[in-house]
């Protein structure tokens, strides 16, 4: 196999699996993230181990592909604006008068930042002591993503867009081997559900969303698999709800069941 071949087979395999369209330029990245696993199988080279994918590998390994070529780097509160406009005036529109009960889903969640920055903000204006009832449901594509977000531990200095009050309340500190790190704490992380998910592939959820973040997601689509993905979205969601993407995303030329309240945010028709 050539290594033009090659890098077209993990091109069209992530593609397939995924609809992430891996732009020509980013032979460096897919070198550099699958060398763990050729690593793993000792194959020094990068057109042997696509070959050894394409005719010897099972689903686990090509499962490990996938988390290693779509895991993105995420923080957290990123695009506070988001957050903001969600407590004070998503939620508040989107809620019957007396209904204290809700869900919100981050929908490519990541290593977790995004659904524990959901939860510090509902606790802080929805709070569960005051008769608040919600859920959050996270979901993404890599498993060793998920695997992290549900953890729930992070290195000290991935606090610091965080207020420094949160880190007290919500969050406790590490001792011996998790000095520097901090952890979640269960009360908070328990109102979240970690799920694998292909947002293109069979989904079914027992209720819809008041609220759904699917950001810096649609940026990997081509026009086609976009329009599919938030038609998709647009079902799981209650009337009125709303759906927040990313600042550099729009559904601008989309045949989609949306309008713009703001640029990155939409409500359901």
């Amino acid at each position: 196999m050539s290594e033009a071949k090659a890098f077209d087979y993990i091109i069209s395999l992530i593609y397939d699996r995924t609809r992430i369209r891996l732009h020509e330029g980013k032979q460096h990245l897919i070198r550099s993230r699958l060398g763990k696993r050729m690593r793993a199988h000792g194959i020094e080279s990068f057109e042997d181990y696509c070959h050894f994918l394409q005719n010897m590998a099972d689903e686990d390994e090509l499962v490990h592909v996938v988390d290693a070529l779509t895991t993105n780097f995420t923080n957290f509160l990123r695009e506070k604006d988001h957050f903001d406009f969600m407590v004070d005036r998503a939620l508040p529109a989107v809620l019957p008068d007396g209904r204290s009960s809700f869900r919100v889903w981050s929908a490519a969640c990541a290593t977790g930042e995004e659904p524990y920055s959901i939860a510090f903000y509902l606790a802080e204006k929805f709070p569960v002591n005051q008769g608040w009832n919600w859920e959050i449901l996270a979901t993404d594509i890599s498993t060793k993503a998920l695997a992290k977000a549900r953890a729930g531990i992070y290195r000290l200095e991935r606090a610091q867009t965080m207020p420094k009050d949160w880190l007290k309340r919500y969050c406790q500190r590490g001792t011996g081997e998790y000095e520097g790190h901090f952890r979640i704490k269960p009360d908070l992380s328990g109102r979240i559900e970690f799920k694998h998910a292909n947002l293109l592939g069979d989904l079914a959820f027992p209720s819809p969303f008041e609220l759904i973040f699917c950001r810096n997601v649609m940026i990997y689509f081509d026009r086609p698999t976009q329009e599919q993905l938030v038609s998709r979205l647009a079902r799981f969601l209650v009337p009125g709800g709303y759906l927040l993407i990313g600042h550099s995303e729009s559904l601008n030329g989309l045949n989609v069941p949306f309008k713009c309240e703001r640029p990155s945010i939409y409500r359901k028709l």
